[in-house]
């Protein structure tokens, strides 16, 4: 009997979300040795804390939530950022790619950090995988978080006020709120996944850890990979930039009706670069003041005590 791809699989980036997890797959993906799901975020072990049917207007609009037809496509299947993979037979499909030169095979998606039910989901299928957990300070993750967020059009006001609206939510949690502060909350969440893993098979990286070219030399040690140099040249420059709208207003109401995603899929891939480029500016982010930094700690206090 044919072995399943499943069996193949051993290692998990988990997040934390705006913490470099992005980077990490499009480095480690560029090593020979390793094969990682061409859909970064499957999302498949913390299905049973997110219900799809009850995502936001506005993160419906802009998800592509019909993985099926996708599925469907011959090998080597096109990369996707996100899906959420709900059968096994489905799962399964994403590493069909994977072969005897690689030596890892797995996939990041960073809501199982947060899921209460992923790091028992993940023990129980893969007791063996390596774990990657990317870290932040806290705070520059809600910052970076909102950014994104803004950017993208699902909030608007400052971001002290946009986490204090997120906070009032009355349903919260994956693709319905920003979850802006839960996702800081690192100790909890950790604690979960040490309670499944032994330390051996779990890696944090602590904040700052990715801008050293000593991480990613460990890293490969580590993950028992032949040594590359994923530091620098085509794979120096950091994935998933920070940006903003130069008519955030039309943005919003482009997310809120989904005619980005539309659009998106409409456009020769040549103009949708060229458009993107100009339409999400990096040169004119707001920084994140002291004022704001202290109220936000004083809001990510509040919420872990």
């Amino acid at each position: 009997m044919k072995a399943s791809p499943l069996s193949k699989v051993n290692f998990f980036v988990i997040g934390a979300a705006k913490c470099g997890t992005t980077t990490l797959y499009a480095r480690l993906r560029s090593h020979p040795e390793v094969f990682l799901s061409p859909m970064k975020e499957p999302n498949y072990y913390s299905r049973r804390d997110i219900d799809p049917s009850k995502f936001s207007p506005a993160f419906k609009a802009n998800t592509r939530l019909d993985h099926g037809a996708y599925l469907k496509l011959g090998d080597p299947l096109p990369e996707r950022q996100v899906g959420f993979i709900e059968t096994q037979e489905e799962y399964a499909r994403l590493f069909l790619g994977a072969n005897e030169k690689h030596r890892i095979v797995g996939e990041c998606s960073t809501s199982y950090l947060w899921s209460k039910s992923a790091p028992q989901a993940l023990a129980a299928a893969h007791p063996s995988a390596k774990i990657v957990v990317s870290l932040r300070d806290p705070i520059d993750r809600i910052y970076s978080h909102y950014l994104m967020a803004r950017k993208y059009g699902f909030v608007s006001g400052s971001v002290v006020e946009a986490v204090k609206k997120d906070m009032a939510h009355p349903d919260p949690s994956w693709g319905r709120s920003e979850l802006f502060l839960e996702l800081s909350m690192y100790e909890a969440q950790l604690n979960r996944w040490r309670a499944c893993f032994p330390p051996e098979q779990l890696l944090v990286l602590e904040p700052g850890a990715l801008r050293l070219e000593s991480t990613w030399e460990e890293l490969q040690l580590w993950l028992g990979l032949s040594p590359r140099n994923l530091f620098s040249g085509a794979n120096s420059e950091e994935a998933n930039k920070a940006g903003l709208s130069r008519l955030e207003g039309l943005n919003r109401v482009l997310t809120r009706w989904g005619w980005k995603q539309r659009l998106g899929q409409w456009l020769p891939a040549h103009w949708k670069v060229r458009l993107l480029h100009w339409y999400y500016r990096q040169d004119a982010l707001p920084p994140l003041s002291d004022t704001e930094r202290a109220e936000l700690k004083a809001l990510l206090d509040q919420a872990r005590s």
